[in-house]
């Protein structure tokens, strides 16, 4: 079975699967430097060199790179970005103002212009502001309202890149890919070298770049135990942070070798933006509680927020047809 076999197949709904479970990730990895301090070391990290939370946003950009790039081929510009932003808009745009609300009721002392100015700058992703004045202002991380939401403005950049990869025909060919897959990697290697932004993104862009080739060459990889055999391999050799695309690549073999599951909902975007605000407002209600149990209290917490968000705000915005990335 090829993974565009797999991908036409039942199974491809697997996706959703992978996607909520990355969010869990993200959900329970963030518990640690909310619960004990940002100083603290999220699970995986000293063990890895990369923190659980952020295996699990690479792969969230992998399989971005996977989904927008079949996303761009079949749609016009403007039926591209009119996909995009019925996606993202309405279920963040929301989750902003629960964020507000949490942040005021913890005590924040913003005033009005503090406010919509905050709401302005995360709604239109071009400069997110995490802290609002006197938020959370006992809990161990103060003042950050939505950590979280940093990784979307990268993520709304790597779609412009990748359609006009495909607009311009430039994947067309295989040197193509392979191109953008070794200049992605470079980036990626000598991310630290890079000014400001970009220093963040490379890695991230690198992983949905190995989006991007899968896709392009999605009736040649085939799927099954080798696959994956050598997917562990390469994780063990190639270093960080190249390892998170290789190992993003495994996770999406191995989900979609897994038999068909169907979910109701597609709550991974809810989990994703309501996960800090409401892990910080149990903070602030119990005091001292350890991390383990304030991620299994925000991931329990945070579900009926990302299920209310998926059935009432984004399912509504989304035609029938469109591909839920």
């Amino acid at each position: 079975m090829t993974l565009s076999d797999a991908m036409m197949s039942p199974r491809g709904r697997n996706l959703d699967v992978l996607r909520q479970g990355l969010a869990v990730a993200v959900i329970f990895s963030h518990a640690w430097p909310l619960a004990l301090g940002p100083d603290t070391p999220e699970p995986l990290l000293q063990l890895t060199g990369v923190s659980l939370g952020g295996w699990a946003v690479g792969a969230f950009f992998f399989v971005s790179g996977l989904l927008i790039t079949a996303s761009a081929e079949r749609k016009t510009p403007c039926q591209f970005w009119t996909a995009r932003a019925r996606r993202i808009l309405p279920g963040l745009g929301a989750a902003l103002l629960v964020t507000l609300g949490l942040a005021m009721i913890s005590g924040a002392t913003a005033n009005l212009q503090e406010a919509v100015s905050w709401f302005m700058r995360a709604i239109t992703l071009i400069s997110i502001e995490h802290r609002l004045t006197d938020a959370f202002a006992q809990n161990p991380y103060p003042g950050v309202v939505n950590g979280p939401l940093w990784s979307l403005a990268h993520e709304v950049f790597a779609y412009v890149l990748c359609a006009l990869l495909v607009w311009t025909g430039s994947l067309n060919r295989a040197m193509g890919v392979i191109v953008l897959l070794v200049a992605s990697a470079v980036a990626c290697v000598a991310h630290d070298a890079l000014p400001g932004r970009l220093s963040t993104f490379a890695p991230l862009f690198w992983a949905f770049s190995m989006g991007i080739a899968a896709h392009r060459w999605r009736t040649k990889i085939l799927l099954g135990p080798g696959t994956v055999f050598c997917g562990a391999i390469l994780i063990l050799i190639v270093p960080n942070p190249l390892s998170v695309g290789v190992a993003a690549f495994g996770m999406v073999c191995v989900t979609l070798c897994l038999p068909a599951i169907r979910l109701r909902s597609d709550a991974s975007y809810g989990l994703y933006i309501y996960g800090w605000p409401v892990a910080q407002t149990i903070v602030g209600i119990l005091p001292g509680i350890g991390a383990f149990p304030l991620a299994v209290l925000s991931i329990v917490a945070t579900y009926p927020l990302a299920l209310i968000s998926w059935h009432w705000i984004e399912q509504s915005c989304l035609q029938s047809r469109l591909i839920r990335a």
